[in-house]
């Protein structure tokens, strides 16, 4: 009997140990990456106008970073190094085409099917041709009708990660005139910090984004843009809506993690600017992220992030190991309490002509090519009206930000000065317009709110 038993122990063990792993099911990532979309344009978000209910209850339960940015970019088409950016984990500072895998190797590697609907011409097509699928819908609804078809061919079969990569809300701000209809210029405020123009050169003051409204800029001009740009976001809003409703469908939404970003931001009248050719918080490097799904808490932080720092901390999330080499660095000690941070200062860039960084409190930006410095106390300032450059009781912090600025420049690859040889004047006047003083900053459109 005792024989007996201890060869049936023995074969129990030899089962035990040459048995299969139980496979880990990995989680389906949604990342949702709308076009221009500014940091504060969701309801989720605290915005007081733009109606964004579909996102607004899929990350209510998310994770929030209200200081996440896009590194910078070396062209009017901010979109481009972003969108690359986010697939290297790379600055476009550097070469990306070292030997580190993308975000779509990476994640197909992991056993994943994965699909990318959007925007022709964001990113390099060798990038975008690394998805098993990769197709342009024309608007949102197009995009959400391909990853509908892609979930209901997939589901089940495999781990999912869709990439939809919006056109909206970029201009011409595309909607159906349902959502057209949801929103009046009457009704809109102006920004706070809107200006007719900017009084200064700023390196990229007639850039094609610059150019969809004339000069002087108008609180109608103005209001009428952002109407458009509103109801450009909530039409984005209700075909990603249509999008969870299928993975719904497929009982696959509580298995899947999503991120909601923009590419890049957007000013529309602040400061008298229109594009993302600019460096202040409302302008085109500041931008929306939020995770929400398994293994994401509630909560929110003032944490600086990088848009490009999705790629890791997908990884990271999702149980997939982060390749070697990258610059990007993963949120996740962030989000689960880990950590508070993973950086305590934020660079950012914009061609040769404009430079920033910041810490929790202060922001310095800097224009080599007129030789000029703003200072902005963004706890005070949060808008950026104020420019304290000039005041002497502040040189000892601008002199601080200014050594800070040269040495994080470097760390990204940057190689442009902070000062030229030959400046060029400042001053800077819109064409057809006579020279005249600028405008303060308290004249009377402020009080249009």
């Amino acid at each position: 009997m005792r024989r007996l038993a201890r060869v049936i122990l023995l074969l129990l063990a030899a089962v035990h140990a040459t048995a299969a792993p139980v496979p880990v099911i990995k989680p389906n990532i949604v990342f949702l990456l709308a076009d221009d979309l500014r940091p504060d344009c969701l309801g989720v978000l605290g915005h007081p106008v733009v109606k964004t209910p579909h996102i607004d209850k899929l990350v209510a339960q998310g994770f929030i970073f209200r200081n996440a940015y896009v590194l910078g970019s070396n062209s009017g088409a901010v979109c481009t190094p972003s969108r690359t950016m986010i697939q290297t984990g790379r600055s476009y500072m550097r070469d990306q085409t070292r030997g580190t895998p993308t975000l779509a190797q990476t994640i197909k590697a992991a056993g994943y099917a994965s699909i990318r609907s959007g925007k022709y011409g964001n990113g390099p097509k060798k990038l975008d041709d690394e998805f098993d699928c990769n197709a342009d819908g024309n608007n949102a609804g197009g995009n959400a009708d391909n990853l509908i078809r892609f979930i209901g061919e997939q589901a089940g079969k495999q781990p999912l990660f869709l990439y939809m990569a919006s056109h909206e809300p970029h201009d011409p701000q595309f909607a159906t005139d349902e959502f057209y209809r949801m929103y009046q210029a009457g009704n809109i405020p102006l920004p706070v910090n809107f200006l007719p123009f900017q009084p200064f050169d700023n390196g990229e003051m007639t850039v094609r984004d610059e150019q969809t409204l004339p000069w002087p800029r108008t609180k109608e001009s103005v209001t009428g843009k952002l109407a458009r740009y509103y109801a450009s976001t909530s039409y984005w809003d209700a075909q990603v809506g249509r999008v969870i409703a299928a993975l719904k469908q497929a009982g696959q939404f509580d298995h899947t993690i999503f991120i909601v970003a923009g590419d890049n931001g957007l000013s529309l009248g602040e400061h008298g600017l229109l594009g993302k050719q600019n460096l202040y918080e409302f302008g085109g490097m500041h931008v929306p992220l939020i995770f929400a799904g398994p293994g994401v808490p509630k909560g929110e932080t003032k944490a600086f992030a990088y848009l490009y720092d999705v790629y890791p901390t997908l990884c990271e999330l999702a149980g997939i190991a982060v390749p070697a080499g990258l610059d990007a660095k993963s949120l996740a000690p962030v989000i689960t309490g880990r950590q508070p941070q993973v950086r305590d200062c934020l660079f950012t860039a914009y061609r040769d002509c404009q430079r920033s960084i910041r810490d929790e409190r202060w922001k310095l930006l800097r224009y080599p090519l007129i030789d000029k410095t703003q200072l902005f106390d963004l706890q005070a300032d949060p808008h950026e009206m104020a420019d304290l450059s000039a005041n002497p009781e502040h040189a000892a912090k601008a002199a601080e930000l200014t050594a800070l600025l040269e040495k994080e420049r470097l760390r990204y690859g940057d190689q442009a000065p902070l000062k030229v040889a030959t400046p060029q004047p400042a001053a800077w006047t819109p064409p057809g317009q006579a020279a005249k003083p600028a405008r303060s900053r308290s004249f009377k459109a402020n009080s249009t709110r």
